[in-house]
């Protein structure tokens, strides 16, 4: 008799071990809301907890984490965390052949979910892969079979993105027109999202100044989250078109006046770039030290981890450019900040981008501190 495959050997070891636990919903403010998702749409999440139904909006939801989802399929957003997009398909995959199987012993993920999710997550990785048609075939599923899904407006704004990076201002025009078969309570939505691709297409061209109006626009939107990208895509015009007067002009305005950590982060970042682009690593050490106190987006805030983690390694640096041309008697302690800063990052982003950089600085000041000390 052949053995279970590891996907499915992984699912009954996990049911052998109790009941699946509860669903999470991780919010993008707030405590995460652990019960049983009894619905989910392009509007709303009704969760079923101990203390009675609660309505949740898609808006304010940064991830869903199923208590039946089977193990392949964590691992798959686990990877897909850490950017390791082919690892994160083939997890994806196996979860798929989980779901398929006839094996009768294992418990099945609940499909109103699985499905929907298999593409959406399976389309973002194809499309970081290069692959865009595939992707876009998997966003046309969420559009087509699964017109309820909370994933829609995403798979809209995903097309949307493939047809950018491959610089088809045709299709876009095109599919762009599909806005108007959409659920009409997310067609705002998704036309302030077309506006932000076409942006993006802008800036990819390095018309910074056509985009930063467009972006501009998109910042002035009711809807936060949509105001917070406008706001981020003018700073990265700004510092495309290298206009450092305007920038730093912009991000002191944005730091005074919004409240968003995400966007905070960002400005702040901009800040320490462009001092530590000047050598002035003082000032700029004093920026990313904001960002990496003051404004950490924390675990749940889409996209923001990577600036964070940014501002984390550029602090270390500012302290590694210091202790170089330090004078003796300070050069010690800022060894040992340098030394802390890359260990921090090391332990606050395991599986991040400068692990491994970070892991050997981190050792290499700390020697040079024991050696001065002798």
């Amino acid at each position: 008799m052949n053995p279970l495959p590891l996907a499915l050997a992984l699912a009954l070891a996990a049911q052998a071990a109790g009941p699946a636990p509860k669903d999470r919903v991780i919010l993008k403010n707030g405590p995460p809301v652990e019960g049983t998702v009894q619905k989910e749409n392009y509007q709303e999440i009704v969760v079923s907890t101990a203390s009675g139904p609660q309505v949740l909006k898609t808006a304010e939801i940064a991830k869903v984490e199923y208590g039946d989802a089977p193990p392949a399929f964590r691992a798959a957003l686990a990877a897909l965390e850490q950017d390791k997009w082919s690892d994160a398909l083939n997890s994806l995959r196996s979860a798929e052949e989980l779901f398929l199987s006839k094996e009768k012993a294992i418990t099945k993920p609940r499909a109103s979910w699985f499905l929907p999710a298999l593409a959406y997550y399976r389309g973002r990785c194809l499309l970081e892969l290069g692959r865009s048609a595939d992707a876009i075939a998997q966003f046309d599923r969420i559009r087509k079979e699964f017109r309820e899904s909370r994933f829609l407006a995403d798979a809209y704004e995903l097309t949307l993105q493939a047809y950018r990076e491959r610089a088809d201002a045709t299709a876009m025009d095109a599919f762009e027109k599909e806005i108007d078969q959409a659920p009409r309570e997310i067609r705002d939505e998704l036309r302030a999202r077309s506006k932000k691709q076409r942006a993006e297409m802008l800036l990819d061209k390095n018309k910074y100044a056509e985009a930063r109006r467009l972006f501009e626009e998109i910042a002035l939107s009711k809807d936060p989250d949509t105001a917070a990208e406008g706001t981020i895509g003018v700073i990265r015009c700004l510092e495309g078109a290298k206009d450092e007067g305007a920038l730093e002009a912009y991000c002191k305005k944005v730091l005074s006046t919004a409240t968003q950590p995400a966007i905070l982060l960002i400005a702040s970042n901009a800040l320490g770039d462009m001092a530590f682009e000047k050598k002035q690593y003082a000032q700029a050490r004093d920026a990313y030290v904001r960002s990496v106190v003051r404004f950490n987006p924390g675990r749940t805030a889409s996209g923001a981890e990577r600036g964070h983690e940014r501002a984390l390694y550029q602090l270390a640096r500012c302290y590694e450019e210091m202790t170089k041309t330090a004078k003796e008697e300070s050069r010690e302690a800022l060894s040992r900040m340098c030394s802390s800063a890359y260990r921090e990052l090391s332990i606050e982003y395991p599986s991040g981008r400068y692990r491994e950089e970070a892991e050997r600085k981190s050792r290499q000041y700390e020697v040079r501190e024991k050696a001065e000390k002798r």
